[in-house]
């Protein structure tokens, strides 16, 4: 693809972006004006202009005793728990299910886990997690990682079973050792589906991350829309929510070029 033919593709899809966006603000500013009542249906601009305020300092949450009393604050918390536990979940589950995927004894271990796991929603396990183990930055941490190694560990153990074995054959007949096949064949080989699998389970770090700590939380965005929902204040949960959206918009955005990057040899 010719670089003009590029340029004008991205463009195209920012622009379909844009427009997409627009009609869901207009639609939203329209059902506001037609409810007529911001404890319901709060304005796009009042939304806004509540975030903004409350973002950097909120009286309201000293008030109610609140550590962390502002916005801003506790999204960092929730992002910078949600990345760590990203990586330290989403690696080991590259790992283990790549590994998986030639070691028949590891697969036997492994493949209960993934495929129980999978299938059951973090809210259901994280209430027993913080029954038994408290409440805490390491819980949270150990649950979220745990989620995105099986999310990450599914998909890299699928990918490297449909990865063709005639590579990793031609490549044995070349001299090549067993742990630099699966590092220059096997692993290069299921790249492109391994970062496929690391930018789902990160737009699921945040989402998990966020349902722990609605469960009872100290500090983070699961927190604060507890605390503003039980007072009834929709404009806050809608700011709060909208906020980790983009934020994961832009998180993912910043994956899939880095993904492309990397993976340009494909063509």
């Amino acid at each position: 693809m010719s670089e003009p033919t590029k340029l004008r593709s991205v463009v195209l899809r920012f622009l379909n972006s844009l427009i997409i966006y627009a009609v869901i603000i207009l639609v939203w500013a329209g059902l506001a004006i037609t409810v007529d009542n911001s404890a319901i249906v709060p304005t796009p601009m009042q939304v806004v202009r509540d975030f903004a305020q409350e973002f950097w300092y909120d009286p309201g949450l000293v008030f109610l005793g609140i550590k962390t009393p502002s916005y801003g604050l506790n999204i960092c918390w929730t992002v910078l728990l949600a990345v760590l536990s990203w990586v330290i979940g989403g690696v080991s589950g590259l790992l283990v299910g790549l590994l998986s995927s030639r070691i028949q004894l590891l697969r036997n271990l492994s493949g209960p886990v993934f495929y129980v796991f999978g299938s059951v929603p973090a809210l259901v396990v994280a209430p027993f997690m913080t029954i038994w183990f408290g409440h805490g930055a390491i819980v949270e941490i150990c649950i979220v990682a745990f989620y995105c190694f099986v999310t990450v560990g599914m998909i890299s153990l699928s990918a490297g079973l449909s990865y063709t074995r005639q590579n990793e054959e031609y490549a044995a007949t070349l001299g090549l050792s067993n742990v630099r096949l699966f590092w220059f064949v096997t692993f290069r080989g299921t790249f492109p589906e391994n970062l496929i699998a690391m930018r789902i389970a990160l737009a699921m770090a945040i989402a998990v991350q966020i349902t722990v700590e609605l469960l009872g939380s100290q500090y983070g965005v699961g927190r604060i829309i507890t605390i503003r929902a039980s007072e009834g204040n929709v404009s806050a949960v809608i700011g709060m929510v909208l906020a980790m959206g983009i934020i994961t918009l832009i998180f993912d955005s910043g994956c899939r070029r880095i993904s492309t990057m990397m993976t340009v040899w494909r063509g």
